[in-house]
């Protein structure tokens, strides 16, 4: 007779992580806390094969590493979505470390068929996410750095044109505090002086790491494929590639669309029934670049069936409605062609008929015609 399933749970810190395993019915068999190492946490599980764990589970967020040490031990590790298992925990009274392990420990014996379960990526896809996630902040640094610079100018009646070069940036504002500093005699160089190294450094930084990532995506076969459609560039296309990673995990190619949360939510009690916006749940990262990827597809693609639908839904909802749809449909194309290794083809609208011709992917993504 096989020995009875044991439930774990690990609140993984930096540090310290609190292990809790209970019975099939709920009971603590142990409770400690130990080292956030592989080492200590196997001499906090010693005692217990792992035959015999029906399961461990993890919040998602800090601590993979210990949990691809786990998985390549041969433990069951499943990680839940931190968002929908702090609700899961929130049911207990009080919030410690030692309450969370056990909150943990019933979600894996309770809840894991009911609280989304999140995909753990590799490591050469975590710095592909490192350095995307990395070159967000920067820009965001930059854009407020060039804003205050800017406002600053603003204050004596200058006005900073837009300007797309290091050089053409520091020529224009050091003309500004030249001018300045003529008409009313104050002189702005020592602060403006080292804001304007600060974008520039900004500037180089962000250039640098768009060069690395254009190189990375020429280097992977796959996203050399998305990079086919229009609209889909480098960073789109590394973006989109390692928040999937794996195509197979999807059935079929329109569930990435709610993956990425692109598509909306239902509310539905007793006789009322409304759609609203977007669930926006999965990498915000990647919906965002999506988004901007279907401006851009909208902007420069050629006439297409494509984009005859996209035209058509702007017309009748509005251009942010459409450009979200837009979104979806691009990611539905993208994880089709990625699935079947097919290349992306523009069918163009029959002048004479009236009608649109659809690709593959197009029919994947539900793109109709935009008379139908």
């Amino acid at each position: 007779m096989s020995e009875a399933k044991i439930w774990i749970g690990l609140d993984l810190g930096l540090t310290r992580t609190s292990v809790c395993i209970t019975d099939s019915e709920g009971i603590p068999l142990r409770e400690r806390e130990c080292d956030s190492n592989l080492v200590a946490l196997k001499e906090a599980l010693a005692g217990f094969s792992i035959d015999r764990i029906g399961g461990m589970a993890v919040e998602a967020g800090a601590g993979t590493h210990i949990v691809r040490k786990l998985r390549s031990a041969g433990f069951p590790v499943a990680m839940f979505e931190a968002r929908k298992a702090s609700k899961f925990l929130s049911l207990r009274r009080n919030k410690t470390d030692a309450s969370d392990a056990r909150g943990l420990a019933d979600l894996a014996r309770l809840g894991r068929h009911s609280v989304s379960q999140v995909h753990l990526k590799t490591t050469a896809c975590q710095q592909i996410r490192s350095s995307l996630v990395v070159r967000k902040r920067f820009i965001m640094m930059r854009v407020a750095a060039e804003a205050l610079l800017r406002s600053n100018l603003a204050l004596h009646g200058r006005r900073l044109k837009p300007v797309y070069s290091r050089k053409g940036l520091r020529a224009q504002v050091k003309m500004e505090i030249a001018a300045v500093a003529l008409e009313e005699g104050i002189n702005l160089e020592p602060n403006l002086g080292a804001l304007l190294s600060v974008c520039e450094s900004l500037r180089a930084y962000v250039e640098k790491l768009d060069r690395d990532l254009a190189d990375k995506a020429k280097s992977l076969e796959v996203c050399r494929l998305l990079m086919e459609v229009p609209g889909i560039g480098p960073v789109c296309a590394l973006s989109f590639y390692s928040a999937i990673e794996d195509p197979t995990r999807f059935r079929v190619a329109s569930d990435v669309g709610a993956y990425l949360g692109l598509i909306p939510r239902r509310y539905q009690s007793g006789a009322a029934s409304r759609t609203r916006g977007i669930t926006k749940t999965g990498s915000r990262l990647t919906r965002g670049h999506l988004v901007m990827a279907a401006a851009v597809f909208a902007r420069t693609a050629p006439d297409c069936s494509l984009k005859s639908w996209y035209l058509a839904l702007r017309e009748r909802a509005g251009s942010k409605r459409a450009r979200v749809a837009l979104a979806r449909k691009l990611a539905v194309i993208l994880l089709a062609m990625w699935k079947d290794d097919a290349h992306f083809e523009l069918w163009r609208t029959a002048p004479a008929a009236g009608l649109s011709e659809r690709s593959p992917a197009e029919r994947k993504a539900g793109v109709t015609s935009p008379i139908q």
